[in-house]
């Protein structure tokens, strides 16, 4: 890291490792800039061996990247890593302490991004196509299994609510049926950032050719409150008509319900490792599971058709 900076005329002043389930090594870096005598803050990344598909994916739409994302450089030798500005806190950090009015207000300004990328021209050859499969409900039915060997207030009915929702909507082969668009394919709370009055992604590992509702039902993993639920879609959809893009309802509707569903599926199980690594208390576990697990057993009774979706 030091000898890549160096070459970047950049002097390392301090540095601070990042702790958390991430897959590599991040670190704070606050740096002077050769003769300018400027303090200037970055985030260094090292991938870990087997998840650095985010460099090639800046490779490849590198393009448009300056639009949503703060690189500042990409190493693509070993060890890959990338250097970006560094943007504070991500905005789940204070999402919880805000109104229902301030949270729809950047979940607005989330969705209009969202919605600028997924109208951006689509390079079909330059990011894999997005496709449900039984991924994410293997490893959630796994991760669910340990936590009921585990613990005595787990519940086995969680279980039989995954995989029967993915049993009656047969889920894993579900074809998407609104236009493909690039996808960003992660950005939960913890990947947006809001600096300098714009809002940012980071951890594009994921992104991919796909329905646009893919990237919408990861928005809302984060949301656990009715209200906020239903204002998701009927706002992305307004966003999208400002673009001039109509998405049709039946297909719209449809996307929004598997994606959802399977999109919950995987972040119960990421929940539950992160519980496991003890990043999160018992308390919020069983908070998350009860919110999803109810969330995936009314979209498998209901859908989330327009009609029906109001609380």
């Amino acid at each position: 890291m030091e000898s890549r900076l160096s070459k970047m005329n950049l002097e390392i002043l301090n540095m601070k490792e990042i702790g958390g389930a991430h897959a590599g090594y991040i670190c704070k870096v606050e740096a002077l800039r050769g003769n300018e005598n400027t303090r200037e803050h970055y985030i260094y990344k090292e991938f870990a061996e087997g998840r650095d598909q985010e460099v090639e994916v800046h490779k490849n739409i590198e393009e448009i990247m300056p639009s949503f994302s703060r690189v500042v450089n990409v190493w693509e030798t070993s060890p890959k890593a990338m250097l970006m500005w560094d943007l504070g806190c991500p905005v789940k950090a204070g999402f919880e302490a805000m109104s229902i009015g301030e949270k729809k207000m950047l979940i607005s300004d989330i969705l209009k991004v969202l919605a600028s990328l997924h109208g951006m021209d689509t390079p079909q050859d330059k990011l894999p196509a997005h496709q449900l499969n039984a991924e994410w409900k293997n490893w959630c039915l796994d991760q669910m299994g340990k936590l009921c060997s585990r613990k005595s207030w787990a519940s086995p009915r969680w279980e039989r609510t995954i995989q029967e929702a993915y049993e009656r909507l047969d889920i894993p082969h579900y074809q998407s049926k609104c236009p493909s668009v690039i996808t960003h394919g992660d950005p939960h709370l913890e990947n947006v950032f809001y600096k300098d009055n714009e809002v940012w992604f980071i951890d594009w590992e994921w992104a991919a050719i796909g329905s646009p509702l893919r990237d919408v039902t990861i928005l809302m993993q984060d949301l656990y409150d009715d209200d906020l639920i239903a204002y998701v879609p009927e706002y992305y959809l307004k966003c999208m008509r400002e673009r001039g893009i109509t998405l049709d309802n039946d297909d719209f509707w449809s996307d929004l319900s598997y994606l959802y569903i399977d999109h919950l599926t995987m972040m119960l199980a990421w929940e539950v490792e992160k519980y496991f690594q003890g990043y999160l208390s018992e308390k919020g576990i069983r908070k998350i599971i009860e919110w999803k697990i109810g969330e995936i057993e009314r979209v498998k009774t209901e859908g989330m058709d327009r009609k029906k979706f109001s609380y």
